[in-house]
């Protein structure tokens, strides 16, 4: 079973600043400049104290943020939204989500005015549908419009609560509207879990949001738990919803990791995580109806278990990292070329980027390549991007800087791209973003340090725009997220 003890590590606040710089071009073509690194937080703008009191076995990382997801608007490219996690606890989420804008392609940043009222640290409140503990698991998309949709798994602290949430800013991130619940479950034989938000850009008015939940009716004798999808679609822009599960699992198994992309031609497409008790495979499968049945896996490959086994640590220092990495697609706008990117693990134990592709709206799929650089050790963290010219880019991390002293982890940030090729290994190019930083300086978790599950990574014509967390050995401000731009 994919068990809902999904603990994600806290990194720090990012030093907002305040976007003030032109776009330079309306084809969103910013000037390439590999690896400039910007502050996106700073100390945590949550109410002072706000947050479940502390308890046995609860660990809160004050000012601390982490898993940042970045979207772009589709028609004005140099405008770009996060969000991220703010003050994260060691188990089941963090006190609330933390929104920014930016109008420059990810040079500055400005916070927004208010937050999506997430959690009771958000300002969420019985009579706003945000009366939460804890809020975890955030995803981000801009609609045609122009307006931005946001999604979070929102819980109670002990998980015997979830819910998935959006909220809605009508002026692209700056200003929230009350969340609206898409699934709220008070049974803890039900858990929600993971989701993910992404507007068509093909269908002006028409979003989906994605996410498993967990049905678990075993005993103390016999297991029986089934992890299948559900799906809302919103057709007025994210303003009202309809909820339904739209793609059923065999008894003792499970989805997570849910993403879907829409198509030009009005295909979808869930890329998703899919394990069993022993077993997990990178998975996607396609809908030609609007989201009303699904085939069967297209793309079908072996891939760890979501919360199994650790990222080797270079030091067996018994002081691992988390594994939680899921599959992640980026389509070619305008097209039918899709590209999908996990974290695959060689018979050594070490961990990789696999990539693959498809150019008949993913009918069919090459074979698995891997694509990180890593010369030694793992690599971890993978996230994807396109261009609309088809120029690909991953970045993630991976620990070849590490020292001989097991007290350190140092660990970098890297991008490869490729422009033509791709299915082949040594198309691929590769650019440092930042570090090394010390990746023992992120907090712990039951499942090891988390340096990410996902970071935020984007085409903004030209070139990329990435959001990671990075420790920056500070005892008060552990980790920070950061924005970097880099050429493709």
């Amino acid at each position: 079973m994919i068990r809902p003890s999904r603990v994600l590590l806290a990194a720090t606040a990012i030093v907002l600043a305040c976007a003030a710089a032109q776009p330079a071009s309306a084809d969103g073509a910013a000037s390439p400049e590999p690896a400039v690194v910007r502050p996106v937080s700073g100390v945590s703008p949550l109410p002072a104290g706000c947050g479940p009191p502390p308890a046995d076995g609860y660990t809160l990382h004050p000012n601390t943020e982490v898993l940042p997801v970045l979207a772009r608007d589709p028609n004005r490219p140099w405008h770009l939204v996060t969000v991220f996690q703010q003050d994260r606890w060691n188990r089941y989420g963090s006190n609330g989500a933390v929104t920014a804008v930016s109008d420059d392609y990810g040079r500055t940043w400005q916070r927004s005015a208010n937050l999506p009222a997430f959690s009771q640290c958000n300002g969420g409140t019985t009579a706003n549908g945000g009366d939460y503990d804890v809020t975890t698991d955030h995803w981000i998309t801009v609609t045609p419009s122009g307006a931005a949709v946001a999604s979070s798994f929102s819980l109670s602290r002990a998980g015997d609560v979830t819910a998935v949430l959006v909220s809605r800013s009508a002026d692209g991130g700056r200003h929230w509207g009350a969340p609206v619940t898409l699934q709220r479950d008070d049974n803890p034989r039900f858990f929600n879990d993971r989701p993910s938000v992404t507007a068509d850009p093909y269908h002006p008015g028409v979003v989906y949001a994605v996410w498993d939940r967990i049905d678990n009716q075993s005993t103390d004798t016999e297991e029986n738990w089934v992890q299948p999808i559900y799906l809302a679609k919103s057709t007025d822009d994210g303003r009202t919803w309809t909820t339904s599960k739209v793609y059923d699992v065999p008894t003792n198994s499970g989805v997570i990791g849910t993403q879907l992309v829409p198509l030009p031609n009005g295909t979808l497409l869930i890329g998703m995580h899919h394990e069993t008790d022993t077993d997990g495979a990178t998975q996607v499968i396609r809908s030609t109806d609007g989201g009303r049945t699904w085939s069967a896996p297209t793309l079908n490959v072996p891939a760890p278990l979501a919360v199994g086994p650790r990222i080797p640590d270079p030091d067996n220092s018994g002081d691992p990292v988390r594994n939680a990495s899921l599959p992640l697609l980026a389509a070619q706008p305008g097209t039918l070329v899709v590209n999908a990117v996990w974290q695959s693990q060689d018979s050594d134990g070490t961990f990789h980027v696999a990539y693959s592709r498809s150019a008949d709206g993913g009918k069919t799929w090459s074979s698995p390549v891997r694509v990180d650089k890593t010369p030694t050790g793992s690599a971890a963290v993978p996230v994807v991007a396109v261009s609309r010219t088809g120029t690909v880019a991953v970045t993630y991390y991976d620990f070849r800087n590490n020292t001989p002293d097991p007290a350190t982890l140092p660990a970098d940030v890297w991008a490869v791209t490729c422009t033509s090729d791709c299915t082949q290994s040594g198309a691929w190019r590769e650019q440092h973003l930042e570090g090394p930083f010390d990746a023992r300086k992120v907090p712990a978790t039951s499942v090891g340090r988390l340096i990410g599950d996902y970071t935020g990574l984007v085409s903004v014509g030209g070139a990329f725009t990435a959001v990671y967390g990075v420790a920056t050995g500070d005892a008060a401000n552990p980790v920070d997220i950061h924005s970097a731009t880099f050429s493709g």
